[in-house]
């Protein structure tokens, strides 16, 4: 159990992820014809496509990439919405996690490609360095700060996005899940489709991507990094907005070439 003044909160609202390019609700033919950003960096390839503020202040829900195109993509990290904010992505080494809300607030995750996004970031990074995380470092807020301290030690450019991972056992994830119906899209009723859930002491991988230039494109407007999470059987993923690191979890960053 957990006091509440023991937790260190961080709200990052929706996830976020995607170029300034989206064109509207798109149907997966339209997807196949939206071009992605494309950032390479020292030991990885990003990408991104569609943007936060686009989906969520202009309500272009639908879908501008088909997940089945990434498919058989090796190394692939990545995470969105799904289309119609029906739920999230979460790709981690190429093992994907769809989860959706189903009946009774139930968490149901599909591991397959089989669906489609307004907006992601992916990148590919085939070897990753890692590095023990601080014992100061335990909230989301922590995290922030030290995914930019740990990107300039290991020689890679602070200037570009940058993936990462976190990995071991966090003692508190605080999650959402979107969960949006069939009435037409209201921006202002955001917060009532993102269904929040919990999971505690639990062993897991966390992806994230870190920007200092992409806030509202594939990071939130408040925050320079934008993390879901994958548990190691792969039944739980989603959107973390609030986070407790545990004792021996490590961060891992792209080996630089």
């Amino acid at each position: 159990m957990f006091s509440r003044r023991a937790l260190i909160r961080a709200s990052v609202g929706l996830c976020s992820c995607g170029a300034c390019v989206a064109t509207g609700p798109a149907s997966l033919a339209t997807a196949a014809r939206a071009e992605p950003t494309h950032i390479p960096g020292s030991g990885y390839d990003l990408r991104f496509i569609g943007s936060q503020r686009d989906t969520i202040a202009n309500g272009r829900v639908g879908a501008l990439i088909d997940m089945r195109t990434l498919a058989n993509k090796p190394n692939l990290y990545a995470i969105g919405p799904i289309e119609r904010l029906r739920g999230e992505v979460t790709v981690i080494d190429s093992r994907p996690s769809m989860s959706r809300v189903g009946p009774n607030r139930s968490i149901l995750v599909a591991e397959n490609f089989e669906t489609s996004a307004p907006f992601l970031v992916w990148a590919e990074v085939p070897v990753w360095r890692t590095l023990p995380m601080p014992t100061q470092v335990r909230s989301f807020t922590d995290l922030e700060a030290f995914v930019p301290r740990a990107i300039e030690t290991v020689g890679l450019d602070l200037q570009r996005p940058v993936p990462f991972l976190v990995s071991g056992q966090e003692d508190l994830i605080e999650f959402h899940i979107l969960n949006h119906g069939d009435e037409p899209y209201n921006p202002a009723k955001i917060k009532d489709i993102q269904i929040p859930f919990n999971v505690a002491r639990t062993d897991a991988t966390v992806v994230g991507f870190y920007s200092l230039s992409h806030r509202g494109i594939f990071t939130p407007m408040d925050s320079t990094i934008h993390i879901h999470f994958q548990t190691v059987k792969n039944d739980v993923s989603g959107h973390i907005h609030t986070l407790e690191i545990g004792a021996g979890a490590v961060l891992s960053l792209p080996r630089a070439v």
